[in-house]
Formats: C-alpha cells, sequence, structure tokens
C-alpha cells in the first residue's frame, strides 16, 4: 500500500468516527430531550393530582367543620339567648382555622394558587 492510499485510508477512518460520533451525540441529545419532557409531564401530572387530593381534602375540612359548628349549635341552643353571636362567631373562627390550616398545607407543598 502507497503512502497515498494509506493517508486517504485514514481520512476516511477519521470521517467514518467522525460520523458515528456525530450520531452518537444525537441520539444522546434526543434521548435526554425524551427524558426531560418525560420527566416534565410526570411533574405536572403528580402536580395535578395533588391540586385534586388538596381540594377533596379542604372540602371534606369544611363540611366536617361545618357539621361540628352545626352540632355546637344545636347543644348550646339553651345558652344561645344569654350569648347572642357567640356560636357564630365560634364557627366562624373554626372555619377560619380549619381554612388556614389548608392554606399552609399549600403553601407548604408549594401548591397556592391565588387567582
Amino acid at each position: 500500500m502507497s503512502t497515498n492510499q494509506t493517508v486517504e485510508s485514514a481520512k476516511n477512518t477519521v470521517n467514518t468516527a467522525g460520523e458515528h460520533v456525530a450520531d452518537a451525540a444525537h441520539a444522546t441529545r434526543d434521548y435526554v430531550a425524551d427524558a426531560a419532557n418525560s420527566t416534565t409531564n410526570t411533574v405536572q401530572q403528580k402536580k395535578e393530582e395533588t391540586s385534586s387530593v388538596l381540594a377533596d381534602t379542604t372540602q371534606t375540612a369544611k363540611e366536617h367543620v361545618a357539621n361540628a359548628a352545626d352540632s355546637v349549635s344545636k347543644a348550646a341552643k339553651p345558652e344561645e339567648e344569654k350569648t347572642p353571636g357567640f356560636l357564630e362567631k365560634t364557627g366562624t373562627a373554626v372555619v377560619n382555622t380549619a381554612q388556614g390550616a389548608v392554606e399552609a398545607v399549600k403553601n407548604t407543598i408549594g401548591m397556592n394558587d391565588k387567582k
């Protein structure tokens, strides 16, 4: 094999290797992009699921607080005449406390959407 043939063969080998490296880089870039998209989609899905659970929990808490306030109201009927507005204030305070707890949980996990 002559020197020119050896040089030409080496150039071909370098070109082929360069093409393989470029193909591998392209495949790696595509893989990383797909993985990033998949991760982003999973995070968004989990955020939506968490928001749904928080909304359900908030609604349940509000219902329990309302039921508790109603029970207190019914139990304290005889005292109502002596303390007008007390039960309303107590019920409002209980509801506000429950709502504050829900907001604190939302803030803690970064899900508080102020619209």
